[in-house]
């Protein structure tokens, strides 16, 4: 069967996926209970046998492994009936000792790789993550990771569902060999024929992710451009977009319960059929006595929806087995491209004398040619720069070069005459504040928002950074003061008190370098200079290098020129004069 190897690829991945929680002895443990839940339940059916002797029923003589197990057994019916009770209570002992086992087995796998998938993703370089889709990594958590999870429960509940069932299979086999093996026969011939639709099952579980991808592509996007899309009447574009999205997604789910319906109703009829010819042999052909004829009817009756069962889980199984290798694909991208950390790095560089860029290159894509060549730049401690420069110059390239988010690809940068390597940039980063273009404010309080860079400022220390920022008028007027909601994305607030309240989050971090890019860009020009007065205020206290556009008023009433450097980047090909 050419088409079987995928199958096997998303078992192997699910194996890879397993903490390191989940050892070898919990293993082992579960599938002893298993393997005692299976055997304890074999047991009491074999038992129907000699309590339907004891109750007047025809038996034959038994011999083998029956006969011994048979021998051993009290030969009064107030004897059997303890020895069931015995192994009934047991059976119950066993499954709750299982039921909890495996549980517990789910739950510390799903957390265990819930998290996993979250530190590999938070953890991975900033050049890695600017190149990914930021709905494809939701698209894991609500889509893959929920199927991976419905995986991981169908996994450990088909080797329990197989044991029992062989345990049946074992009594029927007691009884009557020939029989038995004539069903298993027909059983495994029934598999076989309905092998493909375990395929198919795989391959309208490849669409499910395809598709459940596209809809969270398509709700991040939509969400993200709320105000353009009403600006521009787009929401019929949006709807029909969803619309197709959602269209293949159920599609494909709709296509999958329809081939698992379809699959039930063969196996039932299928089962059905065979198990009534099945048992008319028996009791015309073979001639069963009366004890085991019951009792291997009441075996197969069982057996026919354990079969169906099993099947059935198979096929679920089969559908969402690709989420496997799609989650662990994902965190070994992810991890592949973690920050670089060879030792336990200190909890900041030291940063007292000057940041120099010497001859530095760099290309996101090879291919594409440079961004940034030959570039010579020295950021004094305590200075101010001004970068400007028209839209593709590389400004905020050199802001990410010198946060320690990306490095060179060819020269270097120093740091108090320290390379900034790889594996120093995540020390030097909590050396570093960064504030953006569009300030980004979490729906929560002033306070939550300044305790995101630094959990554990004091109250003294935010009221600071609010003063030093130009906020502490607009503070003195909201009465819930600190704990006053900005709202989604600080909706709540102007967009120049925005602008301050995300310099202040940076304050309070007390960097030794703050990196601006193009901070006042979306501000009035009465917003502007005050968010520039307050930038100017820093000046010496910190080290500060500002982006703005060529045509920005953000040079010139930013500081006197005889304490700013100002730098000009005219071309993506830059060295700056």
């Amino acid at each position: 069967m050419t088409e079987a190897p995928p199958v096997l690829a998303d078992l192997k991945a699910a194996w890879r996926l397993r903490g390191p929680t989940i050892g070898s002895a919990r293993l082992v443990y579960v599938a002893g209970l298993i393997l005692l839940a299976g055997l304890s339940d074999g047991v009491g059916l074999a038992l129907l046998i000699p309590l339907l002797n004891s109750l007047g029923a025809p038996a034959p003589e038994a011999t083998g492994a029956a006969g011994w197990f048979f021998a051993r057994l009290p030969g009064t019916l107030g004897g059997l009936l303890l020895v069931f009770l015995g192994v009934a209570v047991m059976r119950a002992i066993v499954g709750r000792l299982r039921e909890d086992a495996v549980g517990r087995l789910r739950f510390d796998f799903t957390v265990g790789l819930k998290i996993k998938a979250y530190a590999a993703i938070a953890n991975a370089s900033w050049a890695y993550l600017r190149r990914k889709r930021a709905a494809d990594f939701h698209a894991v958590f609500t889509n893959e990771l929920g199927r991976l999870e419905h995986g991981a429960q169908l996994l450990l509940e088909l080797p329990a569902r197989l044991v029992i069932f062989l345990a049946h299979i074992a009594v029927a086999f007691a009884i009557a060999p020939a029989f038995s093996a004539l069903a298993i026969a027909l059983s495994l011939c029934l598999a076989w024929g309905l092998r493909r639709r375990l395929l198919e099952s795989r391959r309208l579980g490849d669409i499910v992710s395809d598709a459940g991808t596209r809809v969270s592509r398509e709700i991040t996007e939509f969400l993200q451009a709320l105000k353009l899309t009403k600006a521009y009447g787009a929401e019929a574009q949006h709807v029909r977009a969803f619309a197709d999205a959602v269209e293949q997604d159920e599609g494909a789910g709709l296509a999958s319960s329809r081939l698992q319906a379809n699959t039930r109703l063969i196996l039932e009829v299928a089962t059905a059929v065979s198990l009534a010819a099945l048992l008319w042999l028996a009791a015309e052909w073979i001639g069963l006595p009366l004890a085991n004829l019951l009792v291997l009817i009441f075996v197969f009756q069982r057996l026919m929806p354990m079969f169906q069962d099993m099947l059935d889980l198979a096929q679920q199984l089969a559908h969402c087995s690709s989420a496997f290798p799609i989650v662990a694909a994902t965190i070994a991208e992810c991890e592949a491209a973690a920050d670089r950390s060879d030792a336990a790095p200190p909890a900041r560089l030291p940063f007292e004398t000057e940041l120099r860029f010497e001859r530095v290159d760099f290309a996101y894509d090879p291919a594409a040619g440079d961004v940034l060549r030959g570039l010579d730049l020295a950021l004094p401690a305590g200075s101010l720069t001004v970068l400007s420069g028209v839209s593709g110059a590389g400004k905020s390239t050199i802001l990410d070069l010198a946060g320690g988010l990306i490095v060179p690809t060819a020269g270097r940068i120093l740091v108090d005459g320290v390379e900034l390597t790889a594996e120093l940039a995540p020390a030097w980063r909590r050396s570093v504040g960064y504030m953006a273009q569009e300030a980004f404010l979490f729906h929560d309080t002033i306070r939550a928002n300044l305790a995101w860079a630094a959990p554990a400022a004091s109250d003294e220390r935010m009221l600071e950074a609010i003063r030093l920022a130009g906020l502490a008028e607009l503070l003195q007027s909201l009465p819930a003061g600190l704990d006053t909601v900005v709202g989604d994305r600080g909706a709540n607030l102007s967009g120049g008190e925005r602008q301050r309240l995300a310099l202040a989050r940076t304050l309070l971090r007390q960097p030794r370098l703050i990196l601006l890019d193009e901070p006042a860009s979306a501000l009035d020009a009465q917003n502007e200079g005050r968010l520039l007065d307050t930038i100017a205020g820093l000046h010496g206290k910190t080290t500060i290098l500002l982006v703005s556009c060529a045509n920005s008023r953000s040079a010139s009433p930013i500081c006197p020129s005889d304490t700013m450097t100002s730098m000009s980047l005219h071309s993506r090909l830059a060295r700056p004069p």
